[in-house]
């Protein structure tokens, strides 16, 4: 037999195998080797290392990841395919090219068609979304001088108002979406932090990862009867897969105070306190040498001013860990925040909040993945013992010709007062709150099968707060009288507990490439449980020690204690059906049982529906969708419920009423019976929106506008007028409709000039509500701000007189309508007002009209930014169009209730025969003032404004001087918040201010901060 292989009709020789053998190990060498790739990861559009990135070789398991200066390494062969992947980005693929280093630059993922929004128990494409949500990232929140969450979204999305109103440590913000959605009580968003319901003004700012704002009761019907005025969905920030990340935020800025008003000069308003005299028929009271004297004072003594510190530092740290493995990720993050008070006195006037958060997700097993949170925040907020009102009250009334402290330094006694606001401050004690919230919870989700997944959630929130008050007496000698002459010690506690559990059945399905279905079935239960005492004492002796142990005397009405409970059970579901990603449909339904309600009326159901069509995904739409990338068209209808109207409104209770009455000489402890109604059920609202979303060249623009229209029936009201006879108040009723409706408009423009990245974010929205049906009985509230809520009007409307003018001359106060306000009648300088009923007679019973509202409306929101070469900047404008503000009492009038004071700079241009025109009528002072003081539009103000609310100039260290010292990002800047204020308003206040005090001007102003601060990642 010959040597070789036959096979095939080839002859190999044993020479030739042996160099076809060389031949193939050489190939298979070549093919296989191994070579150590490098390369880096960036951001492409700013340059900015990725952290943290995934590096795999594609077809095999072999990974990696970037390190801390963005740089990876891993082994590969010579023709393997390297593919990098980052949460937020577009995978990247890279082919090997020898051993030179690849250089990734990754894609954002397209914001509009992957963007995930945060829902009602889980996520959804934006682009399918069929109901008005607004979503705002991280962004919104970082590096903003605020104390709370709730200030650096205002403004941001359209159809959420925030009104701040006051700056003072420890205050709050009022929120509505859409309007007031009610009569009385529950006109707060239903606020949910991580599925768990918490305070907006909580929580640490850096924390928050995105926040989503469901407005339409298609979004909000899932959560039923929580849900009645809008939900806020607050989602914090998770652990990626990574070496541990550190970064670290400081901001160090200062407060001043901003629209405080101004006064007239000394000698100016000695002057003018003489013509309100004698105008009212009384002599003089200043001598033309006193007023000559008083021009040397200048200004005077403005007391507002002496009351306010120029300036009172805040300052933020925090610092945050976050990285994991392919199994568990982590973040965990701490905060400190330390705004000190304006107010003079003691130097610790202010407010602490700590913060802590931890977040583990952990994946068990390919199906089982578990994610756990906990979170503290304490805070402690020291003030004075004696109210802001008072305090702010008596400042503002005494005139500037008195000092505020005597040359022998003693605070003085003036003017009729009874007390020294400076004093207050420095020696009258102190009140402390300290509040401690602590909540966890802890959800599974178990993949079942494909396509179907089992969730459980289980939280808790333990609030407890306690205050402490200790208020001195103030001895005022060498002045006589004084009524700050007892001291008083008062401590508070308050619990609660909220627990809520939640289990949930999600199924989603794809049936080809046309159908798509998604189903949620769930059940819930929430609890309350509240308890709070409250003790005072009065008399504490040496005016030291202020304990309740030293207390001689019970304060018997200010000492109580009481405890209440309440629950919601409650069953939903969803379903989504989409057709080609073109046509969108949804539906929710969910039944809440509520132990607000009588058994018989517990339960309320609340369906919705909407529907979407993605026209930009029709093939007609395809030849201009560079043009017009995105286009989408919505509605929707649904119903929510409310039932937030207090405790037992259905129940006939007990009260203890302390010293009710007098027996035997001696105040006897009474009780007395609540008022039922055991009928009352649920408020339901109804709403219907339109929406329209559209993306242009290529998503650059986009625009988001939205109509809608909310009817609210049922309207659950306790306050109904009643009989006198009857000795007792009205029942809580089901009585009266709402309607609210309005239009928001979004858009977002992002554009490039050469290296220059610009972008340009706005909004504006409007909102008018109408009481559909007062029920056949008006209602007029107040006493010296009078509203009234009447069918064909918005609610709570203003209810004056309408003022025409000031008479000229005493021929036309004969020929007018008869002024009834005082003995003597009107006077040439007065206001004249419109006698509405045409009897020749204004009284303020039959002459009244219905002039405007306190509710902004067309708010508003600008924002635009930009970067180059490490450079930011941003500028964000705040404002809105139309809304009235009712001032009274001493923040406006001269000489108000007879006071010696204030006078102010514009009650300079007062009427006088010599200026008819002016803008405020004739001085006077007492009884003589009745007819200028009466309720009437004149003291109704534009409260309209443009705020730049704030301005940022930052600059980013390049890397590879950083990198050096072991730091991966280091960011400077400084910002600048409520810097300029333009408005119409004339008394010198701020157009926030919306409460009761505030109205007489009796609030803490509204500040403006500079700041500098530090972005440093490890």
């Amino acid at each position: 037999m010959k040597s070789g292989s036959t096979k095939f009709g080839i002859v190999l020789s044993p020479k030739l195998k042996f160099i076809l053998l060389l031949f193939l190990i050489a190939n298979a060498a070549v093919l296989h080797a191994q070579n150590t790739i490098s390369g880096t990861v960036k951001d492409g559009k700013t340059n900015e290392l990725l952290v943290g990135a995934s590096i795999s070789v594609k077809g095999t398991t072999k990974t990696a990841n970037t390190d801390f200066d963005g740089t990876f390494t891993i082994d590969a062969p010579n023709n393997a395919i390297i593919v990098v992947s980052y949460v937020g980005y577009e995978n990247s693929e890279k082919a090997i090219n020898g051993n030179q280093p690849l250089h990734f630059l990754l894609k954002s993922e397209d914001q509009v068609l992957k963007e995930v929004v945060v829902i009602g128990y889980g996520v959804q494409k934006k682009v399918n979304l069929t109901s008005a949500v607004s979503n705002v990232d991280s962004k919104v929140f970082q590096n903003k001088p605020v104390t709370s969450a709730s200030q650096a979204l205002q403004g941001t999305v359209p159809g959420l108002v925030i009104q701040q109103g006051s700056s003072e440590p420890g205050q709050g913000t009022n929120i509505n979406i859409r309007g007031i959605g009610t009569f009385q009580s529950g006109t707060y968003p239903l606020i949910l932090i991580d599925g768990l319901i918490g305070s907006i003004d909580n929580i640490n700012p850096n924390d928050i990862e995105s926040v989503s704002v469901l407005k339409d009761a298609s979004s909000t019907a899932v959560y039923g009867s929580r849900a009645a005025n809008g939900v806020i969905l607050i989602t914090t920030k998770i652990g990626k897969k990574g070496k541990t990340r550190v970064s670290y935020d400081y901001l160090y800025g200062m407060q001043a105070p901003t629209n405080l008003p101004e006064y007239a000069k000394a000698w100016e308003y000695a002057e003018l306190r003489n013509e309100a005299l004698i105008n009212s028929g009384l002599s003089a009271q200043f001598t033309p040498d006193q007023i000559n004297e008083f021009r040397k004072m200048g200004k005077g003594t403005v007391w507002l001013d002496k009351i306010y510190r120029d300036t009172a530092p805040q300052s933020t740290h925090n610092l945050a860990f976050d990285g994991g493995s392919d199994k568990t990720m982590y973040h965990i993050s701490v905060g400190h925040l330390d705004q000190r008070s304006l107010f003079e006195g003691n130097s610790d006037y202010g407010l602490k909040r700590n913060n802590a958060r931890v977040t583990i997700n952990s994946k068990l097993s390919d199906k089982f993945t578990v994610i756990a949170t906990a979170a503290y925040n304490g805070t402690t907020t020291k003030e004075h013992a004696y109210w802001t009102e008072w305090l702010i009250e008596q400042a503002t009334r005494i005139p500037v010709i008195y000092p505020i402290k005597d040359q022998n330094d003693n605070y003085t006694l003036v003017s009729g007062s009874n007390s020294n606001p400076l004093a207050r401050l420095n020696e009258g004690g102190m009140r402390t709150y300290q509040n401690d919230a602590l909540a966890g919870s802890i959800s599974g989700e178990w993949s079942i099968v494909k396509d179907l997944k089992l969730k459980g959630f289980f939280g808790g929130n333990l609030s407890t707060n306690n205050s402490h008050e200790f208020r001195k007496s103030i001895d005022y000698a060498p002045y006589k009288g004084g009524g700050d002459n007892e001291s008083s010690v008062m401590d508070a506690f308050d619990r609660t507990l909220l627990l809520n559990s939640t289990l949930t059945l999600n199924y989603s399905k794809k049936i080809g490439d046309s159908h798509s279905f998604a189903g949620l079935l769930g059940i819930s239960n929430e609890t309350s449980k509240r308890r709070w005492y409250q003790a005072r004492k009065i008399g504490i002796p040496g005016n030291e020690f202020g304990v309740i142990g030293n207390g001689q005397i019970t304060d018997e009405k200010n000492t109580f204690g009481s405890a209440e409970q309440w629950g919601i059970n409650s069953f939903f579901s969803r379903l989504n059906y989409s057709y080609k990603d073109k046509y969108l449909l949804e539906a929710n339904v969910r039944m809440d049982g509520s132990s607000r309600f009588a058994s018989e009326n517990r339960w309320g159901t609340f369906p919705s529906f909407s529907a979407g069509w993605r026209i930009s995904n029709e093939g007609f739409m395809q030849g201009i969708r560079e043009q017009v990338s995105n286009l989408k068209i919505r509605a929707s209808w649904g119903q929510t419920g409310n039932q937030d109207i207090g405790l037992y409104k259905y129940l006939r209770t007990i009260n203890i009423a302390t010293q009710a009455y007098s027996f035997r000489d001696n105040l006897a402890n009474g009780a007395y019976f609540s008022e039922s109604n055991p009928d009352i059920t649920w408020e339901t609202s109804e709403m219907i929106d339109f929406g329209i979303e559209a993306g242009f060249f290529n998503n650059k623009l986009s625009v988001t506008l939205d109509f809608y229209s909310k009817d609210t029936k049922n309207i659950l009201v306790s306050n109904l007028p009643v009989p006198g006879t009857y000795g007792s108040g009205a029942p809580t009723q089901n009585v009266g409709a709402l309607n609210n409706k309005g239009w928001e408009f979004s858009a977002n423009y992002a554009f490039t000039t050469g290296k220059v990245n610009h972008s340009l974010t706005g909004n504006l929205s409007d909102n008018v509500n109408e009481v559909t049906d007062d029920g056949g009985r008006t209602l007029i509230s107040g006493s010296d701000v009078v509203t009234i809520l009447k069918e064909g009007f918005p609610i709570n409307s203003y209810y004056a007189l309408k003022s025409d003018g000031y008479f000229q001359n005493a021929q036309e106060v004969a020929n007018g309508p008869k002024q009834t306000f005082n003995a003597a009648g009107a006077k040439p300088g007065d206001i004249r007002y419109v006698d509405r009923n045409g009897d020749g007679e204004i009284n303020e019973s039959t002459d009244r009209f219905i002039l405007g509202n306190p509710f902004p409306r067309y708010t508003y929101g600008l924002t635009y930014a930009m970067d180059w070469n490490g450079i930011d900047f941003s500028v964000f404008l705040q404002g809105v169009g139309k809304r009235s503000m009712w001032i009274r009492g001493e923040a406006v009038e001269a000489f108000h209730n007879n006071n010696e004071g204030p006078v102010r700079d514009y009650h300079i241009d007062r009427w006088t025969p010599a200026n008819p025109d002016a803008s405020y009528p004739r001085l006077t002072v007492g009884s003589e003032s009745a007819n200028n003081a009466a309720k009437s539009d004149f003291w109704i103000q534009d409260a309209s404004y443009l705020r730049l609310k704030n301005i940022q100039l930052g600059y980013t260290i390049p890397e590879r001087f950083t990198k050096q010292i072991g730091v991966s990002r280091f960011r400077a800047y400084v910002t600048g918040q409520n810097l300029v204020t333009l408005t119409k308003l004339k008394s010198g206040y701020d157009p926030e201010i919306n409460s009761g005090a505030a109205l007489s001007g009796r609030v803490y102003p509204v500040t403006k901060v500079v700041a500098v601060g530090l972005n440093v990642n490890f």
